[in-house]
């Protein structure tokens, strides 16, 4: 596994941290997927 340092917008954060805590997810996890799906989508196109 890598580390990464990431800067994000302070409302896209407020956005994926309470939408993880609805999914009861970490932010790391929300995170995770959501760099995941996006790879795989990629990949596809």
């Amino acid at each position: 596994m890598v580390r990464i340092n990431i800067e994000l917008p302070d409302e896209i954060h407020k956005k994926a941290k309470l939408n993880a805590l609805l999914q009861n997810k970490t932010l790391i996890k929300y995170i995770h997927e959501a760099i995941e799906e996006k790879t795989e989508k990629d990949e596809k196109n």
